[in-house]
């Protein structure tokens, strides 16, 4: 024991009586990395380079096992959210709700609160269960069987030995389906209508709407938002002619989607598309356009500006607001990748709020509210750049060096996990190479330097020095430092 006490505090790891006034650091690359800063209310301990990972921020804790599970809580509020070999399965946990969910098909969601819905279940697309406060529980069981509320853009659904039979509901118009899609009844007030799909169908609602359709898609008419300022009219004999015609918007189809020509007066803006997407022409106040793909394309559309060059090698994108200019410049879509977004302040009229250059694989660059962030390699950054699951998962695992530093001074990086690292934080600096040097100074001063993890171990206070050799728990001391082991 005598033994290993001597070897902890060779590695940097002080004495009880010392813990709770200075820094700690403990690394056994890669096996082991420890660090917690008392005045900071922080502690880390990683195990096995990224693997493993504890680390608490005041009331914030996290850890986990990647890329298998990652887990964070509040220990002063409650809060918590998991997340099992993202994005496959996570779950979620604040004051009475609970939260889990599979694939996003597997989902259970409890609400406790007194103003909450109650709890609800999914298996999609097979069970459905939940409860309401006004239309009471639910419970479906598909193919056979049940009904739900709320779900599928649709007040309630109602169905057995699906598709046999169906009924739905969305506000007062009522659809009941007979082996759907091939029969189905519209009814609701002022409104009706039949559907004997494909062949024929009519609905309509007095002063809404009028629809039918034969033989369908090949023919149908259709009148729409009858009650508006803007009625619409749509019609065609698919695929060789559409029409769609308001007062604001006129739009001609042939053979779809190839060749088409927009007359829109409420955007005055007119286009052609001969045959799109290759080729497009656009003039007006809303919209601009020449197009002539693969070889280039100058686009404009009310804010938002987009230029392509040999597509898809080259794109500049640009949007333009009275307080936000947000530009991006792209090669091969997500090979590289140059952000930047810059808000037009009163006090500082060119702000940066966020910068984001990627090139894939090799690195990722972030800046954002002054603080940076630099990374390599990035192999899932650039597609999924504000993922916060992808960064606590699997980033750390193929990250070989990092870096980050702000505004006034502070910075941070590692290499290999901590084979290498290095923190600085105003006039306080610390670094090691492991296992070669460690250096630890404060405010431009050293105050302790180790070779070989302390077999040459140098440590300096104000008020004097001490030096010990070979791990030895004693040393030669100077000045008036009288510090025992």
């Amino acid at each position: 024991m005598a033994v290993l006490a001597a070897l902890l505090l060779a590695c940097g790891v002080p004495s009880s009586a010392q813990a709770e006034e200075q820094d700690r650091i403990f690394s056994l690359w890669p096996l082991v990395d420890y660090r917690s800063s008392p005045r900071l209310e922080y502690s880390s301990l990683r195990l096995f380079g990224p693997l493993f990972k504890h680390e608490r921020k005041g009331s914030e804790v996290e850890y986990g096992l990647r890329p298998l599970f990652f887990r964070a809580h509040d220990e002063e509020d409650g809060r918590r959210f998991a997340e099992y070999l993202y994005p496959v399965a996570g779950s979620r946990l604040a004051q009475d709700q609970r939260y889990f969910q599979v694939f996003r098909l597997f989902e259970t969601d409890s609400d406790r609160r007194p103003d909450g819905s109650g709890d609800e279940f999914m298996l999609f697309p097979f069970i459905f269960y939940g409860q309401d406060r006004e239309l009471g529980d639910y419970f479906a069981f598909f193919p056979f069987g049940g009904k739900l509320h709320g779900k599928f853009w649709r007040d309630e659904i109602r169905f057995t030995l699906f598709p046999l039979y169906g009924y739905t509901r969305k506000g007062d118009t009522e659809i009941t389906n007979i082996l759907w899609p091939i029969y189905a009844r519209i009814e609701g007030e002022n409104e009706s209508g039949r559907k004997f799909w494909p062949l024929y169908g009519s609905s309509q609602k007095e002063g809404v709407y009028r629809k039918s359709f034969v033989l369908w898609p090949f023919y149908f008419n259709e009148h729409l938002r009858l009650d508006t300022d803007n009625p619409r009219h749509r019609r065609g004999v698919f695929p060789f002619y559409l029409a769609d015609d308001s007062p604001t918007r006129s739009q001609r189809t042939w053979l779809w989607p190839f060749f088409s020509h927009i007359v829109d007066r409420e955007r005055d803006y007119e286009e052609w598309n001969a045959p799109w997407p290759l080729v497009r022409r656009a003039q007006g106040a809303h919209r601009e356009s020449r197009k002539f793909l693969p070889f280039f394309s100058q686009e404009r559309t009310g804010a938002m500006e987009r230029n392509w060059v040999l597509w898809p090698i080259f794109l500049h994108s640009r949007l333009t607001t009275e307080e936000l200019v947000r530009e991006r410049r792209q090669v091969l879509f997500f090979l590289y990748s140059n952000l930047e977004e810059r808000l037009r302040l009163e006090d500082e009229p060119d702000y940066t709020r966020l910068k984001r250059v990627a090139l894939w694989p090799l690195f990722n660059y972030e800046r954002r509210q002054g603080v940076s962030h630099f990374s390599t390699l990035a192999l899932l950054e650039p597609f999924f750049p504000d993922k916060g699951g992808v960064r606590r998962n699997w980033s750390p695992l193929y990250t070989l060096y990092q870096s980050k530093w702000d505004t006034q001074g502070n910075a941070v990086s590692s290499f290999l996990w901590n084979l290498y690292w290095k923190e600085r934080r105003g006039a306080d600096l610390a670094y090691e190479v492991f296992p070669l040097v460690s250096y630890r100074g404060e405010g431009g001063d050293m105050r302790e330097f180790k070779f070989l993890k302390g077999l040459v171990h140098l440590r300096r206070e104000p008020e004097g020095g001490r030096l010990s050799l070979f791990y030895l728990p004693w040393g030669f001391s100077w000045g008036e430092a009288t510090q025992k082991p």
